[in-house]
């Protein structure tokens, strides 16, 4: 939406048409002249989500030779932006991202599936476009920010297959909790049947150009300035944070330790900030988010430590399916949880860290930032 409005500011008058899909319950939060904005569920898609996409693809395809398609593409794109394959209802999508998500599977290997169940991602809304000139700006979500994974590329090569996408399934051992028509779609790409997503070298993208214009590292930057202007020390990790959320938390906790002990990997007052994007591997019936998890992994381990504190935010101010942008702990949490009846081993097991920090009133809001560029984390020694 932010995007939207700065277009239009930029290219004022020179708007023929536009279309745009937002998180549901901020359409009305822009003020947009020439592009429609239609309100699309995030993080499963809805109704509007593909009605939304519908108009979007409409668009795309009548433009035509001399025109020039702006593609305004963020973190949340992938179920902002989708319209399955025929045969797949919005229930069976639905169903698709909940099993992947609780998969533990990467962003890039759930996007490998999602193109290749869907009209407009991989490359597609380029190739819909065509011959049209497309420039895609794109706010980066995905750690080292690949074009391809960022919303599931709509306008970029897609280097991942039907067989690709298979493997996804079999790895997490998911094919039996996926819906029959998205097995089959999968099945009918395997056999042939069905179109491949352009790949590297395909003259659909002879006419595209794309551009990132916000990522994770100049979020991390941004923080590690701001810091350093209230006169600590800081230590940027960088923007390639991965794994299970709640052991990457117990990894910064631990350097909270080091700097606090050792004074490595520098004196306290230091700041250590780190950025990028964690998995969580639902097994539990609890409510949470992966910078919850993330956090409350390292409660145990901030244990007793004075001057220490850790928090995780997601960038776009909802983690997971929570109101949450993220949660904060120091070294007193441990203990003010154990007096309030709670152990983070249980609601870690059950996936509860919205609970947890609900109970302590370390639950961090910020409401929807509407946008996304992952997650970033700051630990501090005082």
């Amino acid at each position: 939406g932010r995007m939207a409005e700065a277009i239009e500011g930029l290219l004022d008058g020179k708007i023929a048409a536009g279309s745009i899909n937002v998180l549901r319950g901020t359409e009305s939060v822009f003020s947009l002249q020439r592009i429609a904005a239609h309100p699309a569920g995030h993080p499963i898609p809805d109704e509007g989500t593909i009605e939304g996409t519908r108009r979007i693809l409409e668009l795309a395809e009548r433009a035509g030779e001399g025109d020039v398609v702006f593609a305004l593409i963020s973190g949340g794109g992938s179920a902002l932006m989708e319209l399955p394959q025929r045969g797949i209802s919005l229930e069976d999508l639905k169903r698709m991202n909940d099993v992947l998500i609780k998969s533990g599977a990467t962003i890039q290997e759930i996007n490998a599936v999602r193109k290749h169940v869907s009209r407009v991602k991989g490359g597609q809304l380029a190739r819909a476009a065509r011959p049209a000139q497309v420039v895609g700006l794109i706010v980066s979500d995905i750690v080292g920010d690949p074009v391809d994974s960022i919303a599931s590329g709509p306008t970029a090569p897609d280097p991942t297959s039907f067989e690709d996408a298979w493997e996804v399934l079999e790895k997490y051992d998911i094919v039996d909790e996926m819906p029959e028509s998205v097995v089959e779609v999968l099945r009918r790409g395997l056999r042939g049947e069905l179109p491949e997503t352009p790949k590297p070298g395909d003259e659909v993208f002879d006419g595209v150009h794309n551009v990132i214009v916000a990522s994770n590292s100049r979020a991390v930057a941004e923080a590690a300035r701001a810091l350093a202007q209230e006169g600590v020390s800081v230590v940027n990790l960088g923007s390639f944070i991965e794994g299970e959320a709640r052991h990457v938390g117990r990894a910064l906790a631990g350097i909270l330790q080091a700097a606090k002990i050792q004074g490595v990997p520098a004196e306290p007052p230091v700041a250590i900030v780190s950025g990028g994007e964690t998995t969580v591997r639902v097994t539990g019936s609890g409510k949470g988010g992966r910078n919850q998890e993330l956090v409350l992994g390292a409660v145990e381990k901030l244990s007793d430590l004075e001057g220490a504190a850790l928090l995780s935010i997601g960038t776009d101010g909802i983690d997971g399916v929570t109101d949450a942008a993220g949660a904060i702990a120091d070294g007193r949490t441990l203990d003010r949880a154990l007096k309030a009846g709670m152990k983070p081993s249980t609601f870690l097991r059950d996936n509860n860290s919205y609970e947890f920090f609900r109970r302590l009133g370390d639950l961090i809001l910020t409401g929807p930032t509407y946008t996304n560029v992952m997650d970033v984390q700051v630990a501090v020694a005082l």
